[in-house]
Formats: C-alpha cells, sequence, structure tokens
C-alpha cells in the first residue's frame, strides 16, 4: 500500500505530461485510454487516503468540484432518450462520460495536490509538456515535412505540433506560456540594489541561471505559437502577456529591480526579436486580411443564436452541435462545421443559460480567488501561481470567443488546472514562519 501511495503523484504528473501527444487527446482511442487512466488513479486514490484528507481537499476545491459535477449530470440526464431532449442521445453519453471523466481528474488533482512542493512540480510538467510540444511543432514546420514523424499527419504551413488543429496547439502553448511566466515569477531576486552591475547581473541571472530552464522554454514556446499562425491564439497570450505585467508593477510588493528586467527582457526578447524572427508579420496578415463578411463563422453565430432562442434553458444535448446546426442553417454556410467557432455559443446551444452560466461563474471566482493571492500572499510561489492562472483563464476567455479551445480533452484538462491553480494559490499554506509569509 506504501509503493502504490508513493507512486500515484508520479503516475499522475505522467498522465498531465503524456494528454498533448495522443493528437491532444481528441480521438475516441486517445479519451478512452485516458478515462482508464483516471478512473483506475481515482480507485488508488480512494483506497490510498482517508476520508478526513478527502473532506479537507475537497472542501479547497468545492467551487471547480460542484459546477463539473452539475453539467456532468446534466449531460447524463441530457442523454436520457425518454426526456426528449434530445434527437442523439448516444452522442450526449458520450460527452458526459467526457464530463464525468474531467470530473475525475479534478478529484485527483485536489487529493493529490495539497503542498506547494507539489504544486510547484506540477506547475514544472505543464511547462515541459508546453515546452516539447512547442519544439516538436517547430522543428516539423521548420524541416518542411510533409507529413508529421509520430502519427504520419499531413501537415500544413502551420504548426501544430501532436495536436490534428493548429488553434488547439496556439491555445494549448498560450497556456503553459502563462505558467510559464508564473514560475519566473516565483524565482524573482528580491535584491533591491541599484546600480548598472547589480542590474545587468540580474538580466544575466534571468537567462544563464537555475532559470535558464523556464526561460528558454518560454523562447520556444513562444516561436511555436506564432509559427501556428492563431491569430487570436497570439493574440490571447500577448494580451495576457500585458495584462500580466501591468498587474506585476501595480500590485506586486515589495517590487524588486529584477521586476523590471524580467518585464523588459519577455518584451524585447520574445516579442521584437524572436518571433520577428519567426514570423510575426504573417500573423500581422492574417488580422489584417480578416474579415467578417468575407468569413461564414459569423453566419454560424447567427443562426446558432437563433436555435438558442428556441431552447434557451435545457440546451439541444452536450456534444450534438454538429448533428444540431445544419437544421437551423439557413443555406448561407457553404461548410460543414462541427463545431461553432465560438465555445460560448457552442456551450449553450448544448447545455443550456443555466449550466454556461454557472461555469461562467466558476471561471469568475477561480479568476478572483488568483488576483486576491497574486496581490495578498508573500509568498512567491502563491503569487506567481495566482498571477498565471489569472492570465490563464484572461486568455482561454479572449480565445473562446472566436475558436473551440475546450473542445480537445488536452487543452480543457489543463485549463481546469489552471483554475484549480487559482484556487490553490489562495488556500495552500506556505509551510513557512508566519511572521515571513502569510
Amino acid at each position: 500500500m506504501r509503493l502504490i501511495e508513493k507512486s500515484i503523484f508520479p503516475i499522475f504528473l505522467i498522465f498531465i505530461f503524456w494528454l498533448p501527444i495522443p493528437l491532444g487527446s481528441n480521438r475516441p482511442l486517445a479519451w478512452s485510454f485516458n478515462e482508464i487512466w483516471i478512473a483506475l488513479l481515482l480507485i488508488a486514490c480512494l483506497f490510498n487516503y482517508s476520508f478526513e484528507h478527502w473532506k479537507n481537499c475537497l472542501i479547497k476545491g468545492k467551487l471547480v468540484i460542484i459546477p463539473i459535477a452539475l453539467i456532468t449530470c446534466w449531460s447524463f440526464i441530457q442523454s436520457i432518450p425518454q426526456l426528449g431532449i434530445t434527437q442523439d442521445p448516444s452522442l450526449v453519453f458520450v460527452s458526459a462520460i467526457k464530463s464525468l471523466h474531467y470530473f475525475q481528474f479534478c478529484l485527483i488533482a485536489l487529493v493529490l495536490i495539497n503542498t506547494p512542493k507539489k504544486l510547484k512540480l506540477l506547475a514544472v510538467v505543464m511547462v515541459s509538456s508546453g515546452i516539447c510540444q512547442g519544439f516538436y511543432a517547430g522543428v516539423i514546420l521548420l524541416l518542411n515535412l510533409d507529413h508529421s514523424i509520430v502519427f504520419n499527419l499531413p501537415l500544413g504551413n502551420r504548426a501544430s505540433g501532436s495536436f490534428v488543429y493548429h488553434n488547439h496547439l496556439a491555445n494549448f502553448l498560450m497556456l503553459n506560456l502563462c505558467i510559464g511566466f508564473g514560475l519566473l515569477i516565483a524565482q524573482l531576486d528580491s535584491s533591491h540594489k541599484n546600480g548598472l552591475r547589480n542590474i545587468t547581473k540580474q538580466f544575466l541571472a534571468v537567462l544563464l541561471t537555475d532559470k535558464a530552464f523556464v526561460r528558454l522554454g518560454l523562447v520556444i514556446m513562444v516561436i511555436a505559437l506564432v509559427l501556428t499562425r492563431s491569430r487570436m491564439g497570439n493574440m490571447a497570450f500577448f494580451i495576457a502577456l500585458t495584462v500580466g505585467c501591468v498587474l506585476l508593477l501595480l500590485f506586486y510588493k515589495p517590487k524588486p529591480k529584477s521586476v523590471y528586467v524580467l518585464i523588459i527582457s519577455l518584451f524585447i526578447i520574445d516579442t521584437f526579436i524572436v518571433s520577428q524572427w519567426f514570423g510575426l508579420e504573417k500573423v500581422k496578415q492574417r488580422l489584417i486580411e480578416t474579415s467578417l463578411e468575407s468569413e461564414s463563422r459569423d453566419d454560424v453565430v447567427r443562426y446558432s443564436l437563433v436555435a438558442i432562442q428556441e431552447r434557451p434553458l435545457t440546451g439541444f444535448g452536450a456534444g450534438t452541435f454538429y448533428s444540431t446546426f445544419p437544421s437551423y442553417n439557413q443555406g448561407k454556410v457553404k461548410l460543414f462545421y462541427d463545431h461553432a467557432h465560438n465555445d460560448y455559443i457552442q456551450f449553450t446551444l448544448e447545455s443550456g443559460l443555466v449550466m454556461v452560466s454557472i461555469l461562467g461563474v466558476m471561471i469568475l471566482v477561480a479568476a478572483q480567488r488568483a488576483f486576491y493571492a497574486f496581490k495578498n500572499r508573500r509568498n512567491r510561489l502563491m503569487k506567481g501561481i495566482g498571477l498565471s492562472s489569472m492570465m490563464a483563464i484572461i486568455g482561454m476567455l479572449i480565445h473562446m470567443s472566436v475558436d473551440f479551445p475546450l473542445q480537445a480533452p488536452a487543452t480543457t484538462l489543463y485549463f481546469l488546472l489552471c483554475l484549480l491553480m487559482g484556487h490553490w494559490s489562495n488556500s495552500m499554506p506556505s509551510l513557512v514562519t508566519r511572521s515571513k509569509y502569510s
């Protein structure tokens, strides 16, 4: 039993790293395998942790667990054929199983991540996964390969890594870039010494000391993000980064000189040098050339709103957008859309306004807790994790407005971890003397 208990957390971290590898876990075989993996881990946790431990951990994460439980129950209710909520109960049942998988995943995360050391390890594994995805995506694109090395998928002119859809990779990188930024905040030098020599020393420390792994990783992920040519993926990250830097300048106290060094290095090295080398201009050009009149996505949203007005409260069933939308397509949309390219619209159409409102409150509360932790905690790790969680939420909320990042299990589970991090950063004890930290 002792050996099993020691193995649970490493196995969970391996699962975190594994998530994006099998095509973003966005294929039936991949998510079925993951569901079995998590179910077995949950059983192991049930047998190896006491009721008191479960109770204490779940109380701290109840504002994430309860909404996920509600949406899971509602999905199962929608799948009951006799209720007549959906015309495709089998699809809804598959989505309900996915929601149950997400719920189990959150339960395990809450039970296992209960110390700052484990929280930092989780963040490091997430960033490491993002770095590997970024490196793999960049290399296979720059080599001009016709097919991917691992899954032999046809490749275009945009980086997609082990994801099928380049925008899913962009969202995944955005989340991990935010977490990596938080890790850099946690490692800030607390020195307040002035002078050119000390500033130069701090600048080199960001690049060459133990921070080098995270710093270099951020550069790799920024390169890959630009290579995805994702308009809103890039915009979401740079808006989140700008908001994070502004909050850092306004609320990080005491403010060491290394804060300014970090911000300058981020914008100079990442934004203006690396991005220019690897094609930021192409992303800008795609933004300029984008026209709502020339795209059909606005028509998809418009017709979806008509469907929502028909069933605003109950929705048409989780996972049934592509089978529901054709009935409301008035002929202007010629292409086949299996997703709405707007997660707000798609979730509302499928699950109804009540469930979407509950999920919205869950996200906003997590952002509020993360901001409170960043502003008021004195422990640097908790401040960094709080800020990174809030940045990830901002980036996701932006990206969701024009795409479907939460339809890929890998990005969904990473985002759920970001929400949990917002709560952990606010409530997790620092395990240091109270006279110095709170």
